[in-house]
């Protein structure tokens, strides 16, 4: 059995491998925030989370290329992308550039946020704690991040009928090695439901948590997968999971 700093060290590896990159910026989960309809359907789920409350600070941990954090930007907060992939890192300063967006864009650990307490209005992850060793401790020092009545805000989907596949994703551009799959079998929320996290969410003492209204959402994916009938993840049931500090 590996450390945590061991399996630390391989999901590291694994984000920062360029057909990895490559293939998560191209993948289907990525591409619906290309969309025109569909991520504007992702923005009007967002500002439904933060009550339509359109600036402030927020911090969107485990950035990758900076997907969600643009969509923060796009609302009107001043935005930060974390993530411990300098590859992940550059696709994401790219993206900002070529959308006209300005996110500044750190390279941190999601276990130790590089960040003094109370900094953020919003702080918001999609797919990352599925990749963490002890997911319950770094939540906690999320929620310790947000100022009074800050909001911490999960990203994600549900998966109905089949476990969620890491060793193939996006364009196939890269195949996760025997160690990679090793370090992902030891982790505790490798496949974890929305209700899972929502427990976690009540654990660590956030308030008034809530499940966002997703109808325009997959009212979206359904247009587009008319067009990209190959689309299978927009198979999977989206969430925005909400509470409060």
């Amino acid at each position: 059995m590996m450390l945590d700093e061991e399996v630390k060290t391989v999901i590291r590896e694994g984000w920062s491998n360029p057909g990895r990159v490559d293939g998560w910026v191209g993948s289907q989960l990525n591409q619906e925030f290309v969309d025109v309809t569909t991520r504007t359907a992702w923005i009007a789920g967002l500002c439904d989370a933060v009550h339509g409350k359109h600036n402030g600070s927020a911090l969107d941990i485990g950035t990758g290329p900076g997907t969600i954090a643009q969509l923060w930007a796009e609302i009107g907060y001043a935005t930060t992308g974390l993530d411990f992939s300098p590859a992940m890192l550059e696709a994401g300063q790219k993206a900002a550039v070529e959308r006209g967006i300005s996110i500044t864009f750190i390279e941190g650990d999601a276990d130790q946020p590089p960040f003094p307490k109370e900094s953020f209005d919003v702080v918001s992850s999609r797919f990352v704690v599925f990749t963490l060793a002890h997911p319950g401790y770094a939540i906690r020092r999320w929620l310790e991040l947000l100022r009074p009545d800050g909001l911490l805000v999960f990203i994600g989907h549900d998966h109905p009928s089949e476990p969620r596949q890491h060793h193939r994703d996006g364009n196939h551009k890269w195949n996760a090695p025997e160690r990679h799959r090793e370090a992902l079998s030891q982790l505790p929320f490798v496949n974890h439901t929305s209700k899972e996290l929502s427990v976690v969410m009540e654990a660590v003492g956030l308030r008034d948590i809530r499940r966002v209204a997703m109808d325009k959402v997959v009212s979206a994916r359904a247009k587009l997968k008319k067009t990209r009938p190959e689309s299978r993840p927009y198979e999977h049931v989206p969430f925005i999971l909400v509470g409060r500090k």
